[in-house]
């Protein structure tokens, strides 16, 4: 017997996994790929290979593999999206605009969107492209942290290689008091442990990728000057040194700070400032089981059986490697998520030097201007998700309702 429908976004890395998991636990799996030829190409591997086998390495001493395969894969949302229980967007920060638009006028009532991971900004958006579906409760976006998999496709439409999925999860939903019941769902869906946040406002200073690619990016290339080119293209992870730490150690104390008083000037209606954790336990926590040294902070992502194998974001060119600062983890990671982080402090008047000078320097080199004279006010900054972008200059934008003595805006 079928547990419910779930619609899967995208063919992607996590995408790949999420169809063969969904439908080797009983769901039936729909798959909207919109993405040029997605979909054609996925059918035609799904004929082939009859379903997609994730070999599941998160647990070294127990390797395991499922397969499964969706029912219906088409590039058109009303084909796939009207049938589904649960939407599941597992999608870099520059497709949410464009899926949410898809799927808007397709869903049926209760369904609930699940966007991982959960930053960059899909909060705002979803309140502009869902509307007062959403805000009533008919529809319910739950952004999900962290991204559930570090995964690898090996052959499209085939075989992915998994190399963590996490033990846990923390999720803030649209309309807010929603999200004890979007959690009980996603829990079901993975077998997994999922705790319901107070506030959007949460997910978005998450200790995931804007406080450890950025860190770690900056302490790579503080020299870097245009026409520089390196002689190797560097392991991401394994070579995880103790500037790299250092950088990742101010992001986080000054994303804490962020978080701690806007908590704080919320009267608590934001969370708990447990709520939010640092960056290293988190790291421990995420990774149980898969991090051989925990002593430090660099040891906890070097040490890491989940981030084997990932490279730099570099490009070969005759000579040796260059950054490539076309690569997401500078598109992405700055103006969508790096961006709210700075967004928020400002709202909640809390300075990010730190933050501030990685930002300055990368933007440099992306050709853009988002942070000017240490504040958000550049040229490109209604590029960014940054809650600027979107009007949103106080808690009370967000949908926060201050508490408790003392508590303002």
């Amino acid at each position: 017997m079928s547990k419910g429908t779930v619609c899967v976004c995208g063919a992607g890395n996590a995408s790949q996994v999420f169809i063969a998991l969904f439908a080797s636990q009983g769901y039936k799996v729909t798959v909207l790929a919109d993405f040029e030829d997605e979909a054609e190409r996925l059918e035609a591997a799904l004929e082939v290979s009859g379903g997609i086998t994730v070999t599941n390495r998160s647990d070294p001493e127990h390797i395991c593999t499922f397969k499964g395969g969706p029912v219906r894969v088409s590039k058109h949302a009303v084909d796939v999206v009207p049938q589904a229980d649960s939407v599941v967007i597992a999608l870099p920060s520059f497709a949410h605009k464009k899926i949410l638009m898809d799927v808007r006028d397709h869903l049926r009532s209760g369904a609930v969107l699940f966007v991982m991971p959960g930053q960059g900004g899909v909060d705002f958006l979803g309140r502009q492209i869902l509307g007062d579906r959403l805000l009533r409760g008919d529809v319910i976006l739950a952004g999900v942290m962290p991204m559930p998999l570090n995964c690898r496709i090996q052959k499209f439409g085939d075989s992915v290689d998994l190399a963590s999925i996490k033990h846990s999860y923390d999720l803030a939903a649209i309309p807010a008091e929603a999200a004890p019941q979007a959690a009980a769902m996603l829990s079901t869906m993975l077998g997994k442990e999922v705790r319901a946040l107070e506030h959007f406002i949460a997910v978005h200073l998450w200790p995931a990728n804007p406080n450890i690619h950025p860190g770690r990016l900056y302490a790579l290339f503080h020299e870097h000057v245009a026409g520089k080119v390196y002689e190797r293209n560097p392991l991401f992870y394994e070579e995880f040194d103790e500037l790299s730490a250092e950088w990742c150690q101010k992001i986080n104390d000054e994303r804490m700070a962020v978080w701690t008083a806007a908590v704080q000037q919320s009267g608590g209606a934001v969370g708990n400032v447990e709520d939010v954790p640092h960056l290293k336990p988190y790291i421990e926590s995420a990774y149980f089981g898969q991090i051989h040294d925990s002593s430090t902070l660099s040891s906890v992502f070097s040490t890491n059986d989940g981030f084997k194998g990932f490279r730099c974001p570099m490009k070969q060119v005759e000579e040796g490697w260059v950054p490539d600062f076309d690569n997401r983890y500078f598109t992405e990671d700055i103006p969508c998520t790096v961006a709210i982080y700075k967004g928020v402090a400002e709202i909640v008047g809390v300075d990010t030097p730190a933050i501030d000078e990685v930002m300055t320097f990368f933007q440099h080199f992306m050709g853009k201007e988002y942070v000017k004279q240490g504040s958000l006010c550049g040229h490109d900054v209604a590029e960014t998700m940054a809650p600027q972008a979107f009007g949103i200059t106080c808690l009370r934008d967000f949908g926060v309702s201050a508490r408790g003595a003392g508590a303002g805006a």
